[in-house]
């Protein structure tokens, strides 16, 4: 699926590179007193390409929270793993020691 969706995504670039590099217009694009002319083509590169900045940063930021929440979980887990394993050592303990008293008790009727 992966190398599906990165051909997908060289596919819509291209097709952006061909429409928008084919058709060589230009536009006038004012920023406060002054007005520029720049190709049609380098303004959607521009935006394209600002657009996909923010999407990548976008998905940092939740990339990040995702590795906090796993870290969380981690350590949460590991909490209740030790506390598991003291558990099962009481167990254990308790268990030897009931056999321990069972074989005396046992001793003690034979006599």
């Amino acid at each position: 699926m992966r190398g599906f969706t990165l051909f997908l995504a060289c596919i819509i670039a291209a097709a952006f590179v061909y429409l928008f590099g084919y058709n060589n217009s230009i536009i006038g694009i004012n920023i406060g007193d002054s007005h520029y002319t720049i190709y049609l083509f380098l303004y959607s590169a521009f935006a394209f390409f600002f657009g996909m900045a923010v999407g990548i940063l976008l998905m940092f930021g939740s990339l990040f929270d995702a590795s906090d929440n796993y870290k969380k979980l981690k350590r949460q887990y590991e909490k209740t793993s030790i506390g598991a394993d003291d558990s099962d050592l009481r167990v254990k303990t308790l268990q030897n020691k009931i056999d321990t008293l069972e074989e005396a008790l046992k001793k003690a009727l034979e006599k």
